[in-house]
């Protein structure tokens, strides 16, 4: 293995690990009040696009900043956080690039998992709007990687 190559695996666990800690080691968002499967389903939106059009309603009115930087942050930061997914799936080794639509299925299918395992440890939601912002970081990174590579 060149030493580029192992530079890129080494930021790409490291990357994955940041990621899993980010996303799993918070606080549970669960209601108290609420059993185990009324908060699964509190956790799960399966319509598209209505986070993302809640939230820029929202960017429409008067927000203080710290609710500002919030949905401004779940909306870029869907996006930017899958930018280094993109960009290190395309291939550790040089030469050995996937083609677009693998790096985007596998990628669907990390992400999807790792929504459900949001939902179901009730430490963040499952919802198709993350998957869908979550994809575009995935292609902008897959991009990249193209044309710096």
């Amino acid at each position: 293995m060149q030493k580029k190559e192992k530079i890129r695996l080494s930021l790409f666990i490291i990357y994955s690990i940041a990621m899993l800690l980010a996303l799993f080691i918070r606080p549970s968002t669960c209601v108290e009040s609420a059993g185990y499967w009324e908060n699964v389903k509190l956790h799960f939106n399966p319509v598209p696009f209505e986070t993302i059009a809640y939230f820029n309603k929202l960017l429409g009115y008067n927000l203080t900043f710290g609710v500002f930087a919030q949905v401004l942050g779940n909306l870029i930061g869907n996006v930017l956080f899958f930018v280094p997914f993109g960009f290190f799936l395309v291939g550790i080794k040089e030469g050995t690039a996937r083609p677009f639509w693998k790096v985007m299925l596998y990628s669907s299918v990390t992400i999807v998992i790792i929504e459900l395992m949001q939902m179901f440890t009730l430490v963040g939601y499952c919802d198709i709007d993350d998957l869908i912002l979550n994809e575009a970081g995935v292609a902008i990174g897959y991009l990249a990687r193209k044309i710096f590579s």
